[in-house]
């Protein structure tokens, strides 16, 4: 009969480690890397500057001015309304393709040359209305020559102050 003898070795440390090549994980970082940052150009391209309308909880002190009215537009998901302060200056009733933003920019362009509002307008929006609506007023308001754009919400009527 044969003995069998055993080793104090295990079957893990008899074996050696192979070498490891990073030479393929190295040439992916190096055409990665570039096109992440090429692709940060590309978003930085998509962003839509803003201004928030000043807070108007502070109230003025006897030594300072009124603030000049400015041109607001009150997106609902039924109409646009362009009103000057509390005055309403147009309604837009939206239709079955959505609003029509060819009147609104006529409209704006019209009231921007008509008061001494030149620059600034506000976009007001209600409830229930969709992001890409509201990107598309700021963008009327941008093509029409104004040059900050608000952005507030409208609580109420148009009519009776927004």
């Amino acid at each position: 009969m044969k003995s069998v003898k055993r080793t104090s070795l295990h079957p893990s440390d008899s074996v050696e480690l192979p070498e490891l090549d990073v030479t393929p994980i190295m040439n992916m970082f190096i055409i990665l890397i570039p096109f992440l940052v090429s692709m940060a150009v590309f978003t930085h391209l998509a962003v839509l500057h803003f201004s928030l309308p000043p807070n108007a909880g502070n109230g003025l002190s006897k030594t300072e001015e009124k603030p000049q009215l400015k041109l607001t537009v009150v997106v609902t998901d039924e109409y646009l309304a362009v009103t000057h302060g509390e005055m309403l200056l147009d309604s837009i009733v939206s239709g079955n393709d959505g609003y029509d933003m060819a009147t609104l920019s006529k409209r704006l362009i019209h009231h921007r040359f008509n008061n001494e509002v030149t620059e600034d307008v506000i976009v007001a929006v209600r409830n229930n209305v969709e992001f890409k609506d509201v990107v598309k007023v700021m963008d009327v308001c941008r093509d029409a020559g104004f040059k900050k754009i608000g952005l507030s919400n409208a609580t109420e009527d148009p009519g009776r102050g927004v």
